[in-house]
């Protein structure tokens, strides 16, 4: 009878010894992938300890290929890939680099996209963890932030990922969503502050038509008016008068646009395995 052997990297079932580590044949390839391409990555939640395990490996391409340095994979076992192919990236990587300014970069592949993917995926995890610890949502039983997030998950990541802390414009424009682009675009234009996206959440979390229950409807209607109330002192504060009504604009137009692009129909599929990780 055959042992269960698991990859020291995500947990999944190994195939067997890659570059000195036994490990599935996804970390391998993804392993050999790295390497090859010569990839830098970046923690997208800048803690660099994300969880790898089978289900979440893809999330964060920087804390996997950490974690495959960390067991033991050996990079120099990697071998160069060689002939055409070979030269084909490099040509195509130095095209790239020389580039004037004037002219575009070639149209995203296949590949690319699905990384890109990944990466705001990884975004995606960062956002619902930070709506989880909202001032009035956290006081909400599971069982109701999950029914609310299931259906504004992605008002919360267009909110979120237009005014994000690092310059993600690239990860956007690789995706090749042109709606998607369109929708970050604008909620970027409210140019809200730390204070103003939390009063700015709260309302998105607090609808009471997404009560699953009459007692419910009271809470998320109380906390919305809160959030209300505490949003126009905090603007009037400012002596900006228009500024209430501008971001209340702005909001009404996020939560209008449906957030039927690529991006949403890959999404779609996730989230309930995110929420339960959360």
């Amino acid at each position: 009878m055959t042992s269960f052997s698991a990859c020291a990297v995500c947990g999944d079932q190994s195939s067997g010894k890659h570059y000195g580590v036994a490990c599935c044949d996804g970390c391998s390839c993804f392993f050999k992938r790295s390497v090859r391409r010569g990839s830098s990555y970046a923690c997208i939640a800048l803690a660099g300890n994300c969880v790898v395990d089978k289900a979440r490996r893809n999330w964060c391409p920087s804390c996997r290929f950490q974690r495959c340095l960390a067991v033991g994979m050996n990079s120099a076992a990697v071998q160069e890939e060689r002939g055409p192919r070979n030269q084909q990236v490099a040509l195509y990587r130095s095209t790239r680099r020389h580039l004037p300014p004037s002219v575009s970069a070639p149209s995203p592949t296949p590949h690319s996209q699905t990384f890109h993917f990944q990466i705001l995926a990884q975004i995606l995890v960062t956002c619902l963890r930070q709506a989880k610890v909202n001032e009035q949502f956290t006081l909400l039983e599971r069982c109701q932030q999950d029914a609310i997030l299931q259906v504004v998950w992605s008002e919360i990541f267009v909110l979120r990922a237009s005014h994000w802390s690092l310059d993600i414009s690239a990860l956007i424009e690789g995706c090749g969503d042109e709606q998607l682009k369109r929708l970050i675009f604008e909620a970027h234009q409210l140019k809200a502050d730390v204070l103003e996206l939390n009063f700015l959440e709260s309302l998105i979390l607090c609808r009471k038509e997404l009560a699953i229950s009459a007692e419910y409807a009271i809470i998320l209607g109380s906390h919305s008016n809160a959030a209300l109330v505490s949003l126009a002192r905090y603007t009037l504060q400012r002596s900006n008068y228009l500024r209430f009504g501008q971001l209340l604009l702005g909001l009404r137009q996020l939560c209008l646009k449906r957030f039927d692009c690529a991006l949403s129909c890959m999404f779609r599929t996730v989230v309930s395995d995110i929420l339960k990780t959360l």
